[in-house]
């Protein structure tokens, strides 16, 4: 299992819209395959910018399968609007180290 860190920021003054509209949209993205778990998380330090993680079964299910299907449409039309220049993505396996087995 890998998760998707995606560091997003957002226009100014559209936070709590967008808040509501991740969590509207949740669904969404847990329906796609592979897609384990969502979370948002907002910057403490940042106003304005969120931390989404978006667990998932393999790296190939989001980078492969994912923008192809449905709810990659989906999903963007019901965020995409709300925010500011590029998302900042990243992928990180799952298994801190030290609990992996051999």
């Amino acid at each position: 299992m890998i998760y998707e860190y995606a560091y997003l920021t957002v226009a100014p003054g559209r936070e709590k819209e967008f808040e509501q509209a991740v969590l509207a949209g949740r669904p969404i993205l847990a329906s796609a395959d592979g897609c384990t778990s969502v979370d948002l998380y907002p910057d403490v330090e940042t106003p304005g910018s969120y931390l989404l993680r978006i667990g998932w079964q393999t790296l190939e299910k989001h980078l492969v399968d994912f923008p192809a299907s449905k709810q990659a449409s989906e999903w963007a039309a019901a965020i995409e609007h709300f925010l500011v220049g590029e998302a900042v993505l990243r992928h990180f396996d799952a298994t801190a180290l030290g609990q992996r087995t051999p």
